[in-house]
């Protein structure tokens, strides 16, 4: 896994002051990874800002002189002493610049002729909305048939990843000295395309040294699949999940399904007022908890009925330490916050933003819009996660949040690998199921949640179809990983 920082700065003034790396060597390294990036074409557009970001371009547009047709679009003067530095070198080298009345215009007429756009207008120093102007630039920019290169974090982008309107949409983001947490929300996903991460002049380690990481990025090769390495053993080696299967019975039996399928020994369908018919003949049916339980499933279609969910919930806490994953609709119930501040056992929970809604409103921690939770869902989690200090919360979206708390210790890691072919109903249901059979198998809360939601999100990647993926497709590539 890789370290996710909230702000690089400080970073950068370590890198000087530390190491002895001046402010202009930097920069020419930040320059040659964007030119590393640049397509074969020969028609390069760069939007400029005021500030280091725009210095990084005109150091940029410097490099290209000779090599090809280089513009550079200056949508507001330079005022950082870099800018006025580098501004000035552009222009000793005879680089062309468009100031901003004309940008547009210059654009629209040579629209069909660049390779290449090169967004190094505010990078990581954003906040609020895009200026007018630039929104108009960055708008018409973004329909261009030309490769798309950002510089640092896409100029629309803050710090926590929320996205002004007309952001610069990049097919690649260059970011420079270390990761961002602003490349890494939900919103921004769509806007950074691949993240090339560029030295400034010394190792990354280094670089990293002396400030802590907001987050982890989880990468493929930290997926632990729960390959058997004994053999002899038997079906109860492996743990028994148990579901709860109440008024939707297709969420529990995808489930359950994804719970066998990802190594659960045995697997059982619970309904308290009447025993479940199974379709599926590995699943077994109880009205029940079967006596030797090692997990439950509760929430996918349990239904919204407040004594339903209280009757649950109760019978998890005298369960005691057995391990659980809660889901969907009891989200919505008025008893989880009791249960989850009383209960001793591992609990994983997973919602999306709307269930996160509810259940944040009934924790007590506050009402808040969907929209708001995706625009602050860093810092929601860990709200969540420091009040409620043994779970493990994962908040699904196009970028998957896994926060866990430990006294004061809060750690999140940030899993990007999913792709929208999981934008389908089960989809979570099969996430469930998949934590809920590591769980079952003696793995812990956090890793549970951690390896299930990679490969989770593995699997979707190797979906042939980026609209025809079904749970049980889904559950079937899991075994392909």
């Amino acid at each position: 896994m890789q370290k996710i920082f909230l702000d690089t700065r400080e970073l950068d003034a370590l890198a000087r002051t530390k190491f002895s790396l001046s402010e202009e060597l930097m920069m020419e390294n930040a320059a040659s990874a964007l030119q590393k990036e640049l397509s074969q074409g020969k028609n390069v557009l760069i939007l400029c800002g005021s500030g280091n970001n725009g210095a990084d371009g005109y150091a940029l547009a410097r490099r290209l002189v000779g090599t090809c047709s280089v513009t550079i679009c200056a949508l507001s003067l330079p005022k950082s002493p870099m800018c006025l530095l580098q501004s000035e070198r552009a222009k000793k080298c005879s680089v062309k610049a468009i100031n901003d009345n004309e940008a547009l215009e210059f654009i629209k007429e040579n629209a069909s002729d660049f390779t290449d756009v090169v967004d190094c207008i505010f990078g990581s120093g954003f906040h609020g909305e895009l200026p007018a102007n630039i929104q108009t630039v960055t708008s018409y920019v973004n329909s261009l048939n030309a490769k798309k290169i950002a510089c640092d974090v896409p100029s629309g982008i803050d710090a926590d990843g929320k996205v002004s309107s007309n952001a610069f949409c990049a097919q690649v983001t260059v970011t420079t000295g270390a990761l961002k947490k602003a490349l890494y929300s939900s919103e921004a996903k769509d806007f950074c395309g691949s993240v090339i991460l560029a030295d400034l002049g010394i190792g990354r380690p280094l670089f990293e040294e002396g400030c802590e990481p907001c987050a982890f990025l989880l990468e493929q090769k930290d997926l632990v699949l729960p390959h058997r390495t004994k053999q002899n053993v038997n079906k109860g080696s492996f743990g028994h999940v148990a579901v709860v299967c109440e008024e939707k019975t297709g969420a529990a039996l995808i489930a359950g399904k994804a719970a066998f399928h990802f190594g659960a020994g045995l697997v059982t369908l619970v309904n308290k007022h009447s025993e479940p018919q199974s379709p599926l003949y590995e699943l077994m049916t109880s009205c029940n908890f079967p006596a030797n339980t090692t997990a439950v499933a509760l929430g996918m279609g349990l239904g919204r009925k407040d004594e339903i969910s209280f009757e649950y919930l109760s019978l998890l806490e005298n369960l005691k330490n057995i391990p659980c994953v809660l889901d969907a609709d009891i989200f919505y119930s008025k008893g989880i916050k009791n249960f989850l501040e009383n209960t001793a056992a591992p609990v994983v929970l997973t919602p999306h933003p709307k269930e996160f809604s509810a259940l944040l409103e009934n924790c007590g921690l506050g009402k808040y819009s969907v929209k708001e939770i995706t625009e602050n869902a860093f810092d929601l989690v860990k709200k969540f996660c420091m009040t409620f200090k043994n779970t493990v919360l994962l908040l699904k979206g196009a970028s998957v949040l896994i926060g866990n708390a430990k006294d004061e210790n809060f750690l999140l890691y940030v899993n990007n690998l999913g792709t929208n072919a999981l934008s389908k109903g089960g989809s979570g249901d099969v996430l469930s199921g998949m934590i809920a059979a590591l769980l079952a198998q003696g793995e812990s809360a956090l890793n549970s949640a951690i390896n299930a939601s990679l490969a989770h999100a593995l699997a979707s990647a190797k979906a042939s179809c980026d609209y025809s993926l079904t749970p049980d497709s889904l559950i079937e590539l899991t075994a392909k990983l």
